[in-house]
């Protein structure tokens, strides 16, 4: 296939910093979604052990969820620049990432919620059984990701 030639007026160059902030991003995700994955392995332990009003009471306030959100939000954001730069080992890994990334994505609208109606309530909906499958999977998660090597070319 041929290269089309440009004008030279309709021609404007990537910018420079696109390349760095990419890299920013991709060494961003890492921390971020391990960062996330231990709140939320703290909160669902805690909530095993008091009991989910308790949790909701003392601990898992409208202004801790949202700020939560905020790891959660970058782990999203530095998702996709991240993902060319990830050194897979398997297809299980490969795998894993991607659920966390769509889990992530499903996660953040919930969490922001909590900015508008300063309510955590939310968290009734689910069974205290589901903070057992959620430290299951999370631990899984946190091994997966604590050994992905993320490579961005300088």
């Amino acid at each position: 296939m041929k290269a089309q030639p440009t004008q030279l007026g309709l021609y404007t160059p990537k910018s420079s910093s696109s390349p760095t902030i990419v890299r920013a991003l991709s060494h961003l995700a890492k921390p971020a979604v391990l960062i996330t994955l231990a709140i939320g392995m703290y909160l669902h332990f805690t909530r095993l052990f008091i009991g989910t009003e308790l949790l909701i009471k003392y601990i898992y306030t409208a202004t801790f969820d949202t700020v939560f959100a905020i790891p959660m939000l970058f782990g999203v954001i530095s998702f996709l620049p991240a993902w060319k730069h990830i050194v897979f080992r398997n297809k299980f890994e490969k795998v894993a990432v991607a659920i966390t990334g769509v889990y992530f994505l499903a996660s953040v609208p919930l969490h922001l919620q909590t900015w508008y109606t300063q309510s955590t309530d939310y968290i009734l909906v689910f069974p205290l059984w589901f903070s057992l499958v959620f430290l299951t999977y999370s631990s899984l998660l946190v091994f997966v990701w604590w050994r992905l090597k993320i490579v961005a070319e300088s």
